[in-house]
């Protein structure tokens, strides 16, 4: 089957979200349209595609086999033929410019699933390039060198460490807290773990020092550390019926 959304990089993890795209010479074969006028219609609106990025591509250099052997495929002017790259917002815009015939409107479906399917993997991929990356970073490295770090500065330190403790305890921040009746603010959170908790605090720990060096935002982050624990829970729930 034909990938609907490409990328030049020979390494996934180290890709972006900007350099994924689809081609001309893809639209026209998933949607039935003839491949020159799907090409016009890209030249037609070249200055609005580029408002939205620059529109790169590559002169087509698939081979099919003619009379005489192997020939360059051409357009009907006996040209090599130009193959546009489109990114994920150009094709927000030029897709719909071809019309809603049912074969466009499955083609708009499936090239959009495509795009966050690849989004998906590149995240994978970059979580798992932290992983192995991570040994001997420590989490305030990590959340001091984030990528969002500007938008909280060091309180990012405390939100996350706290997300930490109340997830591997079940209790806010207050209640931990009051299990020392002489709290005092060179205290930490981590003071008051007993080591069930401080063991299954480190594991959360490798898994957010894993997602902010991928430079995922907090809320997944924050996800990922709640559904482990959930499913820890429910894993020991099961071991111990």
């Amino acid at each position: 089957m034909t990938p609907l959304v490409l990328f030049d990089s020979l390494d996934l993890s180290k890709a972006s979200n900007e350099d994924f795209y689809t081609t001309t010479e893809i639209i026209a074969e998933q949607t039935g349209i003839i491949y020159d006028s799907v090409s016009r219609l890209v030249r037609k609106y070249k200055k609005k595609l580029e408002e939205i990025a620059p529109l790169t591509w590559h002169f087509e250099s698939s081979m099919k086999k003619g009379s005489r052997g192997f020939e360059i495929r051409v357009n009907n002017r006996g040209n090599a033929r130009k193959v546009y790259h489109l990114n994920e917002q150009q094709t927000l815009f030029f897709i719909p410019l071809l019309g809603n015939t049912p074969a466009v409107v499955q083609f708009k479906f499936d090239l959009a699933a495509a795009f966050v399917a690849m989004r998906n993997e590149l995240q994978a991929r970059k979580i798992a390039r932290a992983v192995e990356k991570q040994k001997g970073v420590t989490l305030h490295q990590s959340i001091s060198e984030w990528v969002h770090y500007p938008r909280h500065g060091n309180t990012w330190h405390t939100i996350i460490r706290s997300l930490l403790a109340t997830t591997v305890t079940g209790l806010t921040k207050k209640q931990i807290q009051a299990r020392d009746t002489d709290w005092r603010k060179e205290k930490t959170l981590l003071d008051l773990l007993n080591s069930e908790e401080m063991e299954r605090y480190k594991m959360l720990e490798g898994i957010s020092i894993a997602m902010i060096e991928a430079g995922s935002d907090y809320e997944p982050i924050k996800t990922a550390i709640k559904s482990t624990m959930t499913t820890k829970k429910a894993e020991t729930t099961t071991e111990t019926a």
